[in-house]
């Protein structure tokens, strides 16, 4: 029984090891593609006009083309952060960064969010992890498989707090989908950290519901809300 625990464990531990390793290797693509290769591109054009001996006839073009880029780069930049831990989560909890990620269109997809009017009780680990998990299946489940709107939903009762992603279309093909990028993405395991769990479902109503619960924590109510 202990060895099958431990393996159980370790198990678990290698396979967190591996969704991490997958995660910064896509940040590092995304730092790559998006930022190493315009800083170059600046650094390239600012030594080819620090060689002319006189401004060409377009400077304030090119000033204003220099301009734009480095703002592209900034926004880029937060673009990145934001993916590793929005600073709103921080700030002011989980349902004002599902509210700043709704507003963002992720991958052009809109997302219509529900939320409940009293304040969430959920540690900031368990807050952090649910709103990393709800972030991934938008980017790495509909998105690619062509969903342009989607519904999250924040519920709680005196048990659980629960985040749902849904799709209004009853799809078996997509619920499969579903259900192995749920394992892809080891939220089982994710969850299991955090004494929550994770069920697919189709429903007359709401379509495909992805639903991630977490045992509400009524000793400390964070700022979720």
């Amino acid at each position: 029984m202990v060895n099958t625990s431990l393996n159980q464990y370790r198990a678990l531990l290698a396979r967190q090891q591996l969704l991490h390793q997958q995660q910064h290797k896509r940040l590092a693509r995304r730092i790559h593609d998006e930022v190493s290769q315009q800083l170059t591109l600046l650094s390239l054009q600012l030594s080819l006009a620090r060689a002319d001996e006189k401004p060409p006839a377009n400077w304030a073009q090119t000033c204003e083309q220099w301009s734009a880029l480095v703002l592209e780069l900034g926004q880029n930049l937060r673009t990145i952060i934001n993916e590793l831990q929005p600073r709103i989560m921080d700030d002011l909890g989980l349902s004002a960064a599902l509210q700043w990620y709704a507003h963002s269109r992720p991958n052009g997809i809109h997302c219509k969010l529900l939320l409940p009017r009293q304040p969430t009780a959920l540690p900031a680990s368990a807050a952090n992890e649910l709103f990393a998990i709800c972030r991934d299946l938008v980017g790495e489940f509909l998105a690619p498989n062509g969903i342009k709107e989607t519904t999250l939903a924040l519920e709680q009762n005196n048990e659980q707090l629960r985040l749902q992603v849904r799709v209004q279309e009853t799809n078996p093909a997509l619920a499969s989908l579903a259900s192995k990028a749920v394992d892809a993405l080891s939220i089982h395991e994710r969850l299991f950290c955090v004494d929550g769990g994770v069920e697919v479902h189709e429903d007359a109503e709401k379509g495909l519901v992805i639903t991630l619960s977490i045992p509400a924590n009524h000793h400390s109510v964070s700022n979720a809300a």
